[in-house]
């Protein structure tokens, strides 16, 4: 069992530390560390996998992002369709709420409101999972979808957590983490040092375990929804609307689907060996699996600091020097580029606008380069301070979808989207990762990501359209894109 040992006997925070945030706060979280070099995060994640409701959730290249969480035993798993909010507990009860989401989540985080303590991980409990593309419909009245959606992607897929596993990559360090009531903080403290006892042992026990997933089986090759022709012909519906004047760009996907039966473990262990820097999810609730390796942020939040990060232009990395010198020259002059990547860039600043103080929204770097293993992107960062009068939920609305997944402006863009692809996009295009008990916030957006119901799986990837976007090169930007998560799925 080497490399790892206990590195404190003692909780953190104290329960005199703890005691003097009786009065102002309902919940408080408290924490048990081990020492753990390397840890092998997989191990964790098949064996939190083999308890149905699970979620593993890594941070992006960012101040937040320095951090890997494991759910394990929600408080409650929710998920939402068409109005319908199913809430099923701890205990396996279910119900069924006719209810405004943005209130009820908004609710459950102030339930268990907690202080924000600098030694514990931006995550200590909370909400943590998806937002559908489509969860947009609850807080924009104008916009209504009309897609099918054979396979019932939910608008959302949340766990609501009082106990979170962290793994501190920089400190190697994981901390087991518990929330308590303050109203009996007392006996909440010992049955928390027993809790946290009980699952430190059960975790050794699992990391001195050898590591043995089962493959994931490929049953039919994925096959993309669009032909070229298709494809091209949805392009030039795009560019008449440009042309008009409706919109400046559109995001338009081209799915790829096929069958898979198993796990999809094994592709999470890919993804994360091919592209180390993205943001990493495996997501199972119920009969519905999910696994993303995504470059983009949507926006983080570090106490009252905001953050985006939109990527918009890409070019393929072949791996050889000197092509790849040729293709990286070629986007960072090309006015095709430059002009998509800009109106992306003004949106998000409008965006984060609408939940920042006055006068505090800036663009800290434009237009430099982001590289992944098999792609590389246009990317600028945008910060501000956010307006202490909105709540986490304003946040999230303000700046979702992002205009890199839907295009400007924004709303004319996402219902001409809903002419062209006729289908619920759910993950892809929305948006993944949590919202803490403490104000903190980071989420990514859905794309380099594989999903499954059942059998049936889903690729999904698109380009960005504008008016001198030729149908052939969008068309391969779909396939690029695809790339990543197609090879994990293959190895």
């Amino acid at each position: 069992m080497g490399g790892f040992f206990l590195e404190e006997d003692k909780m953190f925070p104290t329960f005199a530390e703890l005691s003097t945030y009786q009065d102002r706060y309902p919940y408080v979280p408290v924490a048990l560390s081990l020492k753990i070099n390397d840890l092998n995060e997989l191990k964790l994640v098949d064996y939190f996998d083999q308890q149905n409701n699970t979620m593993y959730f890594k941070g992006g290249n960012h101040a937040l992002g320095n951090y890997s969480y494991f759910i394990t035993q929600p408080l409650l798993s929710l998920k939402l369709l068409d109005g319908k909010l199913h809430s099923t507990d701890d205990q396996k009860s279910s119900r069924v709420l006719k209810i405004e989401p943005h209130q009820y989540l908004t609710s459950l985080l102030k339930k268990f409101r907690q202080p924000l303590f600098e030694q514990l991980p931006p995550f200590t409990g909370g909400l943590i999972g998806y937002f559908s593309y489509e969860y947009t419909k609850y807080y924009q009245n104008h916009i209504e979808f009309h897609q099918k959606n054979p396979d019932q992607l939910q608008d959302f897929g949340l766990f609501c957590c009082l106990q979170v596993i962290a793994y501190d990559h920089q400190h190697q360090k994981l901390v087991l983490i518990q929330d308590l009531a303050t109203a009996n903080l007392q006996q909440e403290y010992r049955q928390a040092q027993l809790k946290l006892n009980h699952l430190k042992n059960r975790i050794l026990k699992v990391l001195d375990q050898p590591l043995k997933l089962s493959p994931v089986k490929q049953i039919t090759p994925f096959k993309m929804r669009f032909t070229p022709a298709e494809f091209a012909q949805k392009v030039c519906s795009a560019k008449d609307h440009i042309f008009k004047g409706d919109i400046f760009q559109l995001i338009m996907s081209n799915p790829h689907f096929g069958q898979l039966r198993g796990s999809l473990l094994p592709v999470l262990q890919q993804l994360t060996v091919d592209e180390p820097h993205a943001y990493h999810l495996y997501f199972k609730q119920d009969d519905f699996s999910a696994v993303a390796a995504s470059p983009e942020t949507l926006v983080t939040k570090d106490k009252l600091q905001l953050a985006g990060y939109p990527l918009a232009g890409t070019r393929k990395l072949s791996g050889e020097k000197l092509k790849d010198q040729k293709r990286i020259k070629e986007l960072m002059t090309s006015p095709k580029e430059l002009a998509e990547h800009n109106m992306l860039v003004d949106l998000g600043r409008n965006d984060l606008g609408q939940v920042s103080q006055f006068g505090t929204v800036k663009v800290i770097k434009h237009a430099y380069l982001e590289k992944f293993e098999t792609i590389v992107h246009l990317a600028s960062t945008i910060r501000s301070l956010a307006d202490p009068q909105k709540e986490l939920l304003d946040i999230l609305e303000a700046v979702f979808p992002a205009g890199t997944l839907s295009g400007a402006p924004k709303t004319r863009a996402i219902q001409l989207i809903d002419e062209l692809e006729h289908l619920k996009r759910g993950l892809y295009g929305g948006t993944f990762g949590f919202l803490s008990f403490s104000g903190q916030m980071d989420l990514a957006i859905g794309i380099r990501l594989l999903h499954k119901t059942k059998q049936a799986a889903c690729i999904q990837t698109g380009a960005g359209i504008v008016a001198d976007s030729v149908a052939t090169n969008e068309y391969q930007e779909c396939l690029n894109k695809a790339r990543s998560v197609k090879r994990a799925v293959q190895e």
